[in-house]
């Protein structure tokens, strides 16, 4: 089957609850047919164009536009504006095969629009024919479709490289998910880079959830491409309407390649006399006049810098397409990983500093580029480890950094009031030799390094503390502590003895100053100690009370009316 795409471009149009990143602005097209194009040495200059180059351009297999459109079971469900999915994407693509698609031909594959749960249930429907005598049967056939099944889309790709033979063009995939049948459509924008399918991925996004929108742009990452958002039809439309325009144009797009001839990301700029410089990057695509420019070009360290840029004389054709092949060095690179006695763990984000001053961050699932020299990289995967590693780079370094963590297992803490089990609420603390050493939430805990603790409850009216708790190597440990106290509840009285409805009142204990909302008509758990309770002033005047607890009582304390 053909594998000689010129341009080959996905666009991925996603239908779901949240929205996808948006685009770059201005006139940049995406282009990942950057890494497999032919330099700009081999397009001819303006003016000088042989009848041989015109002759090969006559030659050239017809250009297609193919349409893959997810007839999936969740097309069914509605858009944040209340319309639904599939009646968005079904007058959106009418509309768009309805414009100018001269010189193309134009074919509309569809899945998930037979069986309810079959992953091989895609179909074209409408094979390549020239633009005036497809639109009329695309347009019938999306009118009846009714949205059923899975959503195949790294088949349907598949099958779109099988009916594309040899020609270039165009594929354009309206999707309102991701792939849903154990396939990996960014795993097969990887495989065809490397067997020289000339790709581009165009992905536009209309309600993803974050996670959804990632798995998305993956595909256009991978293909090295621009990633679209669209929030409605208009938007939609807008998105379409943009890339065929870049699709159809010609333009000037840049190539990175290492010194073994690899594929390379690199950025740089694009300048010309008279006119401001262009930033360009190897993931984009480009509309510029045709002339000679000069181009500063590497590849993007953490640190933003061009590393050891290449300086070269560019020459755009006036017409075709035009790319711009660089050779550059390639810059140290670093990744880390955590370990916590000998298993790998996730981790957190790394900063990179140098003389005291962060200069980038990065994840441990990263590997970056970087400049030479010696960086200190600190992480704090939790509170037990603040951790910090020194290392030094020199040209074609490729280095993991480790950071060895203090090993800590899972802590968490119950406090619950003796005679009721009435739970305190909150966050609690463990503290080791009178210093405060970790915050335990009430609910998640925290990771620990091993030890002997006190357990305090840091309660404004009932502090408790626990001490001596052993925290061992055990991965997971509960404690469930049973603080010892008394219990009261309050009352409301009128002035003639009568109860009176219950209302918020502010309870202190003797030894602070801090009043505590509480409610009358409530069991309240409270230490032994000395309190005092006052009624709430909008409530009327009642005479505030005093009163001692001490372990196991239950008592009725009143705010009685003056």
């Amino acid at each position: 089957m053909g594998m000689k795409f010129n341009h080959v471009l996905f666009v991925l149009l996603c239908f779901a609850l949240v929205g996808c990143d948006g685009g770059t602005a201005g006139n940049q097209a995406n282009n990942a047919a950057a890494a497999n194009a032919s330099p700009a040495t081999d397009a001819p200059a303006p003016g000088v164009a042989s009848a041989e180059f015109a002759q090969a351009q006559a030659s050239q297999p017809p250009q297609g536009i193919y349409i893959i459109f997810d007839a999936s079971g969740s097309m069914l469900e509605r858009l944040p504006d209340k319309s639904r999915k599939i009646d968005v994407a079904k007058k959106v693509l009418k509309d768009f095969v309805g414009g100018d698609f001269a010189g193309y031909e134009v074919a509309l594959r569809v899945y998930g629009h037979r069986k309810r749960d079959d992953c091989v249930d895609s179909e074209l429907v409408v094979p390549f024919g020239s633009a005036g005598d497809v639109v009329s049967p695309i347009k019938e056939y999306v009118d009846k479709l009714n949205a059923l099944g899975r959503t195949p889309i790294t088949l349907s790709f598949q099958e779109a490289l099988r009916d594309f033979g040899d020609r270039s063009g165009e594929i354009i995939l309206i999707s309102d998910g991701i792939e849903s049948c154990n396939a990996d459509p960014c795993a097969l924008m990887r495989e065809w880079k490397q067997k020289n399918v000339k790709i581009k991925v165009h992905v536009v996004g209309l309600g993803l959830d974050e996670k959804s929108k990632q798995a998305l742009k993956c595909i256009s990452d991978a293909a090295g491409t621009e990633y679209h958002d669209a929030q409605s039809a208009t938007t939609l439309a807008e998105s379409l309407s943009k890339i065929r325009n870049d699709a159809t144009s010609r333009g000037f797009s840049l190539q990175g390649v290492d010194s073994s001839g690899n594929p390379i990301k690199v950025s740089g700029l694009l300048a010309r006399a008279g006119a401001p410089p262009l930033k360009i990057t190897s993931n984009a695509r480009y509309q510029v006049e045709a002339g000679e420019y000069n181009l500063v070009a590497g590849v993007l360290t953490a640190n933003g810098n061009l590393y050891q840029p290449v300086k070269k004389t560019v020459q755009v054709a006036a017409a075709g397409e035009t790319t711009a092949k660089v050779e550059v060095p390639v810059p140290p690179r670093v990744k880390a990983k955590f370990v916590d006695k000998d298993q790998v763990q996730s981790g957190s984000q790394i900063t990179a500093f140098q003389n005291g001053k962060e200069v980038f961050k990065f994840r441990a699932v990263d590997e970056v580029f970087l400049d030479e020299g010696t960086y200190e990289f600190r992480a704090r995967p939790n509170a037990a480890n603040e951790l910090s590693v020194t290392e030094s780079f020199a040209s074609g370094d490729r280095k993991e950094i480790v950071f060895g963590m203090a090993h800590t297992v899972k802590v968490i803490v119950k406090m619950a009031a003796s005679g009721s089990g009435i739970w305190f609420r909150q966050n609690y603390e463990l503290w080791q030799n009178g210093q405060k050493k970790y915050d335990v939430h009430q609910t998640n805990g925290a990771l620990v390094v091993p030890g002997t603790y006190d357990v305090r409850l840091p309660n404004d009216l009932t502090p408790y503390t626990k001490a001596g708790i052993k925290v061992t190597d055990q991965n997971e440990q509960h404690f469930d502590i049973t603080v010892p106290v008394g219990h009261v509840t309050f009352a409301y009285q009128k002035a003639d003895g009568a109860q009176d409805k219950d209302d918020r009142c502010f309870v202190s204990s003797a030894s602070g100053n801090q009043k505590i909302f509480k409610r009358s008509g409530q069991k309240l758990a409270l230490t032994p100690g000395q309190y005092r309770v006052e009624a709430w002033t909008q409530k009327g005047q009642y005479a505030p009370v005093a009163f001692e607890i001490k372990e196991g009582d239950d008592k009725v304390v009143t705010l009685r009316a003056r």
